[in-house]
């Protein structure tokens, strides 16, 4: 793993979790808003650089790895744990191990998290659609890659919002191993539902466009399990599509909810 400590270090600390087949370049947009008033610390999962020495591991080997950062540099509350899509889970995996070594953490803000639980076979099918879709965009250059057909379906016929989501993947493509892909796949379907105080939760947003198929397959018992938490739906967008046309708003939200205050 690597992390980027990048920002104002005397500042809140915030947390920002990557998507599958993302590392932290693929947040570089949002980050660069952000830096000037937070501490950022932005990972790369193992597996997802070129020099990476092991493939990525699972949710809790990859949790444990920021925690031993957290730890080794004297850091015992973060303002904000963000996760994009598959970064959602890593996020509330974290967040309960922060809890269990004594480190603080004050909100959540998870866009477009899967917090899927299904049988093994779906994770060996994900795993093997990881491998296609990452194969097709290896070599390809970001004008390539946004004609791909998977991603203009992906998109909602608007792939030009995943510009900077997409460029660093056609980057990495090649590191990524087949071993990686298979255990991120595992890590979208396997989630389960740590607990969390109702006072946390209200701290906890969860945001999705409704189209997308993570709401609709997880929204009854991410709900269930987190009734205290906030859900926020927009229309239109895709997979975590909205900042790439409301990167302003967007921010503002993160940059609220770290400061302790209502994002909406």
């Amino acid at each position: 793993m690597r992390i980027h400590d990048d920002g104002v270090k005397s500042a809140q600390v915030m947390i920002m979790l990557p998507g599958s087949f993302c590392n932290a370049d693929s947040m570089a947009n949002i980050i660069s808003r952000l830096e000037t008033e937070f501490r950022i610390l932005a990972v790369d999962y193992s597996g997802q650089y070129a020099e990476s020495e092991k493939p990525f591991t699972s949710r809790a080997g990859e949790a444990e790895e920021i925690i031993r950062y957290l730890q080794t540099h004297a850091i015992f509350s973060v303002a904000l744990v963000y996760g994009q899509s598959m970064g959602g889970e890593m996020g509330m995996e974290l967040i309960a191990q922060c809890r269990k070594n004594g480190i603080a953490v004050h909100a959540a803000f998870f866009d477009g998290g899967p917090f899927l639980r299904f049988p093994k076979i779906v994770s060996r099918l994900l795993g093997n659609k990881f491998k296609t879709i990452v194969g097709n965009l290896r070599g390809k250059t970001l004008e390539e890659a946004l004609r791909e057909p998977t991603i203009v379906k992906f998109s909602g016929g608007k792939p030009e919002r995943y510009s900077k989501l997409l460029e660093p993947i056609c980057q990495n493509a090649a590191f990524m191993s087949g071993e990686t892909l298979e255990r991120e796949a595992d890590a979208c379907v396997t989630f389960d539902y740590p607990t969390m105080d109702e006072e946390f939760q209200r701290h906890m947003y969860f945001f999705y466009s409704k189209e997308e198929s993570a709401w609709r397959f997880c929204h009854r018992r991410l709900k269930k399990a987190y009734p205290c938490a906030q859900y926020k739906l927009v229309s239109g967008y895709g997979h975590v599509g909205y900042p790439g046309e409301h990167l302003t708003e967007y921010c503002g939200w993160l940059s609220s909810l770290a400061r302790g205050n209502q994002p909406f």
